[in-house]
């Protein structure tokens, strides 16, 4: 009797764990990505086009909400309100997920306590990029210029605020920061002329430079881009200069393991695909797939790295 009731004991505390494993039921239902950041840039199309994959291997919509504002944390805390059942997920960046908890003096949340990562996706370099009024056409005319006259820049991102700051202190120049709620509004004015330069992703810049509107100068990346070879890296006028972002997708903490790891398994399995994979390369994205344990390890590290960036670009937190 008493070998029978350990038995039934064990059963019991090991049957759930096995059953939500295997369980074909999840997804029952769509699954919501909230992604801190506005449509149009290339966070938000990257996320639009693995969302799409994704639901075709889980046999569930996968709806993409976007909740831009306030460094990320608009965004953060909505998904921190759902529930931790694999439902509701988070597109996390750069800002997000390491950068905020040196910006900002009172965050609502920390990343490493409030989110189960599930895998890192991708790498973004940044364009720099001019209004064609600014009498500049390299790297060199650009620092000239700026150590000549007052310049702006625009960011729509913490990310792109540390690029530009470290680009005016390295480069030894003071350039005024002008800052938008999203990149398609600092675009906006870029063209408009209300701004002097942009720091931007490659998917919102390049139409707009092969249209003429803007024009491209350097990338972030530490060596050129092979999505454009001809574009030099900031690095060849400025050594040692090399700003780039990443996203990774997590859940709320306390999402059961097995619903991570399955998750996990899609994803690798969806940015493994050569079509999904060519239109990421399209948006200057390189593809980066980790483990849970080796993104939870890589975003502690990219924690204390943008700690540093922010330290040397002289960002106070706000």
């Amino acid at each position: 009797m008493k070998f029978l009731i350990c038995l039934i004991a064990s059963l019991s505390v090991l049957l759930p764990t096995r059953s939500l494993a295997q369980d074909p039921a999840y997804p029952a239902k769509s699954i919501r990505i909230v992604a801190p950041f506005g449509a149009g840039g290339g966070g938000d199309t990257s996320l639009r086009l693995l969302a799409t994959q994704l639901s075709r291997a889980i046999g569930q919509p996968v709806v993409v909400e976007n909740k831009p504002g306030g460094n990320g944390i608009i965004g953060a805390t909505e998904v921190l309100r759902s529930a931790a059942d694999g439902y509701t997920l988070f597109y996390g960046s750069t800002t997000t997920l390491a950068a905020n908890t040196s910006l900002m003096k009172q965050l609502p949340y920390q990343p490493s306590r409030d989110f189960a990562p599930i895998t890192q996706v991708g790498v973004f370099p940044f364009l720099l990029a001019v209004n064609p009024s600014v009498p500049a056409n390299s790297m060199a005319q650009l620092i000239a210029l700026a150590k000549s006259k007052p310049l702006s820049f625009a960011s729509a991102s913490h990310a792109g605020l540390v690029a530009g700051s470290s680009f005016a202190r390295m480069a030894g120049v003071e350039m005024q920061h002008v800052p938008y709620k999203t990149a398609a509004a600092a675009l906006t004015d870029l063209v408009g002329g209300q701004v002097s330069m942009m720091f931007m992703d490659v998917a919102i810049g390049l139409p707009m430079a092969k249209a003429g509107k803007i024009r491209v100068l350097g990338v972030t990346t530490a060596a050129r881009t092979p999505l454009l070879p001809d574009v030099p890296a900031i690095s060849e006028a400025l050594p040692n200069y090399e700003v780039v972002a990443w996203t990774a997708m997590t859940a709320p903490a306390g999402t059961p393991s097995a619903i991570i790891r399955r998750l996990n398994t899609e994803l690798i399995n969806a940015l493994a695909q050569p079509e999904l994979r060519a239109e990421f390369g399209k948006l200057g994205l390189d593809i980066k797939t980790r483990s849970p344990e080796q993104t939870a390890a890589f975003l502690a590290a990219e924690t204390e790295a943008w700690a540093r960036h922010v330290k040397a670009a002289g960002i106070a937190a706000e």
